[in-house]
């Protein structure tokens, strides 16, 4: 199958919407979601492999903002192969309501 420009959009917002709703049902203040996973709801605009999609960072953080969460890498959660792409924490600032 061959997967053209906006067959992979698609694809990035269903990882997108996951995120969302995970996010949405976590109730805590802080979460982590793991590189791979968000490589693919905000991935690079630059030619990657399939085994090491790249993040596009700054639109991550740009989503993320408008729904009131603030991004950072967690290089202390990595392990192994992680080391390399870190889990992403998703924090909240503690006056943020939803």
């Amino acid at each position: 199958m061959q997967v053209n420009h906006s067959t992979a959009r698609l694809d990035a917002r269903a990882w997108q919407t996951a995120l969302d709703r995970a996010l949405n049902a976590h109730g805590d203040a802080d979460a982590l979601a793991r590189y791979p996973h968000l490589a693919n709801a905000f991935p690079a605009s630059s030619p990657t492999n399939r085994h090491h999609p790249l993040l596009d960072y700054r639109e991550l953080k740009a989503w993320a903002t408008q729904r009131g969460w603030r991004v950072r890498p967690a290089p202390e959660r990595a392990s192994g192969e992680e080391r390399h792409h870190p889990p992403v924490r998703f924090s909240r600032p503690r006056h943020y309501a939803r």
